[in-house]
């Protein structure tokens, strides 16, 4: 294949340049070319233990605007299937050694912040947790809750914790995806936008309070 020979480049706005794309090259490619059998192999064993995670350039842009530091409680409210999450997860240890906020000695260090991820669907919250997993890190915890109601965080004293940062990267319909799924206009109605707005707001309100 003209394309097998050629580097992933890498993403230069995201931070440590940590971020790399084959431009042209996709999933199924690799999923169905036998020419990318070694790399299919590989892709699969570095994101099964953690050394990379695989997401769409696009779904790794919200985290980076949350300016998300080592100290900070974060809270995912909508986090499955995790790609979000990690990020986030990551980030949290990024800036333990910038912000001097991490606690253990070298090599050993962990920011004192954490992220909780949540979901609301039994199996999408297990999907979650196997994502976390494979970044073996104690500052994460997921919970499965309906967003809309998300209780009050309490520490030892009863007192409620507030979170430095929320993410709500809530339900939606997909109709952004239509640039790789161009059938989607085929079933596209209105009424699924507007049917799903009023969860959508509630998870927001939530997060507000």
């Amino acid at each position: 294949d003209k394309h097998s020979s050629e580097p992933p480049v890498c993403l230069d706005w995201f931070p440590h340049r940590l971020a790399w794309q084959w431009p042209n090259l996709d999933r199924l490619a690799i999923r169905k070319n036998e020419d990318y059998a070694q790399l299919k192999e590989l892709l699969v064993q570095e994101d099964t233990r953690g050394g990379i995670s695989r997401q769409e350039a696009v779904s790794m842009i919200p985290p980076l605007f949350m300016d998300v530091k080592s100290h900070h409680w974060v809270l995912d409210m909508c986090a499955a299937p995790g790609s979000k999450t990690t990020e986030l997860l990551d980030m949290l240890h990024w800036t333990q050694e910038e912000d001097g906020k991490a606690t253990g000695g070298p090599g050993l260090s962990m920011p004192t912040g954490l992220v909780l991820a949540n979901d609301m669907q039994a199996n999408r919250a297990q999907m979650l947790a196997h994502q976390v997993q494979r970044i073996p890190s104690p500052a994460t915890a997921v919970t499965c809750l309906d967003a809309k109601f998300f209780p009050a965080v309490c520490g030892e004293d009863g007192a409620p914790i507030g979170f430095d940062r929320i993410l709500c990267d809530v339900p939606c319909t997909g109709d952004g995806t239509l640039r790789k799924k161009a059938d989607i206009w085929r079933t596209w109605k209105l009424r699924d936008s507007l049917g799903i707005h009023s969860q959508q707001l509630s998870i927001l309100i939530r997060a507000r309070q």
